[in-house]
């Protein structure tokens, strides 16, 4: 009863020099106000399947392989509505993504700026074969100069 009670409860706080009941009012008005506005305004970003198709089905699809991560920004950054699904039996996993936008520039601009993105991360060398690379040759030239104890070290 008590864990029901606390999930219904809501705490809002006033400032007033003078709490009448008229404030008191006001105040519940425009939370009331703004809870119902939470609630119907499409929520940017990751979303439920439910909520991504309350208003109309209509959702595209794309299937994306590897990285989600950087959709994921792109998406947040133009307000695009998005559900990721992952499918686990493909090795490395496929991600499915939902998604809808109020405007198609957004959604255009979206999937640009991730191609963008994607393409250039792939056209990248890789920080492993380079260090590889710079290690045979940090040996290489480490076998052709000579050390001399003799001079310029610490004496025993």
């Amino acid at each position: 009863m008590q864990e029901e009670l606390e999930r219904k409860s809501i705490s809002f706080t006033i400032q007033a020099t003078k709490l009448t009941g008229r404030v008191m009012r006001s105040a519940v008005a425009a939370l009331l106000h703004k809870i119902e506005k939470e609630r119907t305004t499409p929520k940017v970003g990751r979303n439920s399947m439910k909520r991504l198709t309350a208003r109309d089905g209509g959702a595209n699809t794309i299937t994306v392989d590897g990285r989600i991560r950087s959709f994921e920004r792109c998406a947040k950054k133009h307000q695009v509505r998005y559900h990721i699904t992952k499918d686990i039996s493909t090795d490395p996993p496929k991600w499915t993504v939902y998604f809808k936008a109020n405007q198609a520039d957004a959604l255009t601009a979206a999937f640009k700026e991730y191609t963008r993105k994607d393409l250039k991360r792939e056209n990248r060398p890789s920080l492993l074969s380079q260090l590889a690379k710079f290690k045979e040759l940090a040996q290489i030239l480490g076998k052709d100069k000579v050390k001399n104890k003799e001079h310029g070290g610490p004496e025993r």
